[in-house]
């Protein structure tokens, strides 16, 4: 009997032991993958990710991405800094690499915000080549109620330190699975190395303005309180680089400094800046809700100021026999212009009006007005920005440069024109004004 006391003793005594040494980075895999490793559980995922790719590709479902690589010489070259958006398209055989589709800017949308196309330009690259950062940004976490793939990824979020990533992730399967979320605050404790408070951790809410939607993770109360402070301080700085993106706006317009992002812009963002910072003391303070309000109205007074000149405009300028008139209406939308200069609409309107009274020859070479087309050029070039693959912007800066007899220059965009629309569209215009150009340097050689 007393030997039985001292093996039940034994046994109790071990699973105590056991229960106070058991492994936080391990017990939530213990639940939901079987007893596999860490390490596994994220090589495993990645090595799944690749299937997953080609399951939506085959179904010309395509992923759009962020990656650090940009078009050189019609192969795909790595950057040392920034991203571009690209397409992913198709995945090998192997799942070894994936194929990556150039995406250009293309205008701004209703807000303001820039709008991307897919291009012909692209190339394969190796999965490795792909961020943390940016799969998970394509990866369906919330939609996914598979909680053991959701897990996975943040294994191997955790794997590429992406730390911030991996607890957003962890925090979504935390607020649906009850039985999973004291595992899952224990990983995420052991992972920071902090000591998880008796009452567990608590939510810590983020505005993630583009996607347009809050942003979840779970912190201790000390962390959130420093958070809380960080967050005063990135309203004061958001604050100022919203005035200063505004520019001047007391008075009538023009000021003495434009806004630097176009009104519609500013006003979204103004906006996404209340929802980030709603709960801060900065928008506690009424002189800042004062402050911002004013902003506000300012925009909506000057875009109505814009429409209403920019319906005046139409009115002028509108017989070609009369190029003083023409030439006041192109100086009169460059006044409106500065009120907003990245209004691409409104630059597109100026730059035509310039170009329609410096105009050009029929067939290309030569003009009536070399200032007019000097005056479209810069606006032409400044939507190009935007629309880098806009056909009828890039012949009309072809034709321009055509028109001050600069054929050097002009090529260029001629052959972009046809290397985009072919034998249709804005492709055969090019080719016959690239010829006409191509002729008149040929009879000028000649002489």
């Amino acid at each position: 009997m007393k030997t039985r006391h001292i093996m039940l003793a034994g046994l109790l005594l071990g699973a105590f032991a056991g229960t106070l040494h058991a492994d936080p980075l391990q017990e939530l895999f213990d639940k939901t993958h079987k007893g596999a490793k860490e390490n596994k559980v994220a090589s495993d995922w990645y090595a799944d990710l690749p299937k997953w790719v080609a399951s939506l590709t085959q179904q010309n479902n395509f992923l759009e991405t962020h990656l650090s690589y940009e078009m050189d010489k019609g192969k795909l070259k790595a950057m040392r800094s920034g991203v571009n958006k690209f397409e992913i398209r198709d995945v090998d055989a192997p799942g070894k690499n994936f194929s990556a589709y150039m995406m250009v800017r293309n205008g701004v949308d209703a807000n303001g915000r820039p709008v991307f196309v897919k291009t012909a330009e692209w190339g394969w690259l190796p999965f490795g080549a792909w961020p943390a950062r940016y799969v998970v940004e394509t990866y369906p976490v919330e939609t996914n109620t598979n909680d053991t793939e959701v897990v996975g990824l943040a294994a191997w979020l955790y794997s590429q330190k992406e730390n911030e990533l991996a607890n957003r992730v962890l925090t979504i399967v935390h607020r649906r699975n009850s039985e999973l979320a004291p595992l899952i605050e224990a990983y995420i404790c052991a992972k920071e190395k902090w000591t998880r408070p008796d009452d567990g951790l608590v939510s810590w809410n983020m505005w993630d303005a583009q996607y347009q939607r809050e942003r979840l993770m779970l912190v201790t109360p000390a962390d959130r309180d420093n958070r809380v402070k960080a967050r005063e301080k990135e309203a004061d700085t958001a604050f100022k680089a919203l005035i200063k993106a505004r520019g001047d706006y007391k008075g009538r317009p023009p000021r003495r400094t434009p806004p630097s992002s176009q009104l519609i812009l500013v006003e979204w963002e103004l906006k996404q800046f209340k929802i980030a910072y709603a709960s801060s003391d900065f928008l506690k303070d009424q002189k800042n809700i004062d402050r911002l309000q004013e902003i506000q109205d300012s925009i909506t007074d000057d875009l109505a100021i814009i429409k209403d000149n920019v319906e005046k405009s139409r009115t002028m300028g509108t017989e070609a026999s009369k190029p003083n008139e023409l030439k006041a209406k192109a100086e009169f939308l460059e006044e409106v212009l500065k009120i907003d200069p990245m209004d691409l609409n409104l630059r597109s309107l100026t730059a035509n009006a310039w170009y329609t009274w410096g105009n050009p020859a029929p067939h290309g070479n030569g003009c009536d007005r070399n200032d007019g087309i000097k005056a479209a050029i810069p606006h032409y070039k400044v939507i190009l920005e935007a629309f880098p693959n806009n056909t009828g912007f890039l012949l009309a800066l072809g034709r321009c440069y055509q028109a001050l007899g600069d054929s050097k220059t002009a090529r260029p965009y001629y052959d972009k024109v046809i290397e985009i629309d072919g034998t249709a569209g804005n492709g055969p215009n090019a080719a016959a004004f690239k010829r006409n150009m191509d002729q008149a340097d040929t009879n000028r050689s000649k002489k």
